[in-house]
């Protein structure tokens, strides 16, 4: 009888410590080593540490792991302000000092603009901060359940879906960074079992939150809500399988819940859930920015592509002959026209169009120039509607970017059409994390 070799299966190094040596950083900000012919990807780690790791992946080519001992640090390496920090996923750079994180972040964009846009030079600008503590103003908290049907209240583990029970987060807003012992206060006392999904929260122009309730919202329970509410003067919305109830109604007598921003004078008014920005002081400075890398006059006729709820547009408007702005969402345009009208700016217009489809087409029939046109697309860029704006002609595109990579992919556009990439900047909306935001000016040469 013929025996068929079968190759053993070699036994997973998941779960296994190495010790190693970290090279460098990756375009993420993690430690490069090297474990015999695989490179390995180290969370915490820095350049030049000696680091004992865990390996928490396996690949062909790689492994990815997380330092858990330190034996030759670097001599930056700082102590993690949050006592979470190595089992909480909210967070990626609190062992190295601000400088270095920029600096890492700022290497990544270098990086992507010469992979994607054949870019080795860059006109890099000051990088735009906030402060890099208490900035977030919203933020999805979860909840999960142990075996006594008690809630656990924080943000998911890193490389995990447990999550990791905090009392405070000090990159929450001050209204919202001592709300975890509240909400599982809150959450112990309603009768049911394992109820609430996840918690959204805002601090605008109120403390509100947003409850994900994991069936239909009993009477009890909803009297327990208003209570909570009135107890901490917060706006409380709970959305059940059936309605979103907005128990501030009950409080006001009828009176609905108010979410509303301010940027630049102009009250910007949205649902929980519309997209803002995360960091307020960071969002009215990246404005205030494209104004001035624009250089608006009263004569200029400006194109906003992607223009969510006004935030740009506003603005803007307050400084040109006349605004138009594109959003892919009727609910965001019907919001940033009910926007424009609320702060009194007759020189805005809105329409709704797919700025992702591959035949992309103008939202109107005739021909209409711009000459200036700013774009703030979320992670998959502008592929569908770069082109189009190329042909526009505009003297100036200034484009806001999630994602370098396909900021720097667009760019190719651009460049091939004539614009010459004038200025470039690191806008540091996520401090603590890996998250790198972008912006770029062209200019029509």
């Amino acid at each position: 009888m013929v025996k068929i070799f079968k190759a053993q299966k070699r036994p997973s190094m998941v779960g296994q410590n190495l010790d190693l040596d970290i090279v460098g950083f990756d375009i993420n900000g993690d430690g490069i080593a090297r474990s015999g012919k695989k490179s390995v990807f180290v969370t915490g780690a820095l350049p030049g540490e000696q680091v004992q790791a865990k390996i928490i992946s396996e690949h062909s080519k790689y492994l990815r792991a997380k330092a858990i001992k330190v034996t030759n640090p670097h001599p930056q390496r700082i102590t993690p302000r949050c006592k979470h920090y190595y089992q909480c996923g909210g967070c990626d750079f609190q062992h190295m000092p601000r400088e270095l994180e920029l600096e890492v972040k700022q290497q990544k964009i270098a990086e992507l603009f010469r992979r994607n846009a054949e870019l080795d030079e860059l006109p890099w600008q000051a990088p735009l901060l906030s402060d890099e503590w208490h900035y977030r103003r919203k933020a999805r908290i979860g909840v999960q359940y142990n075996r006594l049907n008690q809630p656990l209240v924080g943000f998911r583990q890193k490389n995990a879906k447990h999550i990791t029970e905090i009392k405070s987060c000090d990159v929450l807003a001050p209204d919202l960074s001592n709300i975890f012992a509240k909400l599982q206060t809150l959450l112990s006392e309603l009768k049911g079992h394992q109820l609430i999904g996840h918690v959204e929260v805002f601090a605008t122009n109120a403390v509100t939150l947003v409850f994900r309730y994991l069936g239909k919202l009993s009477k009890d329970n909803r009297a327990r809500f208003v209570a909570f509410a009135e107890q901490h003067s917060y706006q409380v919305l709970v959305e059940d399988d059936q309605q979103l109830h907005d128990l501030t109604e009950v409080q006001r007598n009828g009176q609905k819940s108010e979410l509303y921003y301010d940027i630049d004078g102009c009250r910007i008014n949205f649902t929980a859930k519309d997209f803002i920005q995360v960091n307020a002081e960071l969002n009215a400075k990246m404005a205030m920015q494209a104004i001035d890398w624009l250089e608006l006059t009263k004569a200029d006729n400006v194109l906003d592509l992607f223009s969510g709820l006004g935030n740009f547009s506003l603005p803007i408007a307050k400084r040109v002959k006349q605004v138009v702005g594109i959003e892919g969402v009727q609910t965001m345009v019907d919001r940033a026209s009910d926007n424009a009208s609320a702060n009194q700016m007759d020189n805005c217009q809105f329409y709704q169009a797919d700025l992702n489809a591959e035949q992309f087409q103008w939202p109107w029939p005739e021909a209409r120039t711009f000459n200036k046109v700013i774009l703030d697309p979320a992670r998959a860029g502008a592929h569908g509607v770069i082109k189009p704006v190329a042909e526009l002609g505009a003297d100036k595109v200034l484009y806001i970017a999630c994602d370098a990579a396909t900021m720097a992919r667009d760019c190719k556009t651009l460049l091939a059409s004539g614009y010459r990439l004038e200025k470039i900047a690191l806008l540091d909306m996520f401090a603590q994390t890996r998250h790198v935001e972008t912006m770029a000016l062209f200019h029509k040469t």
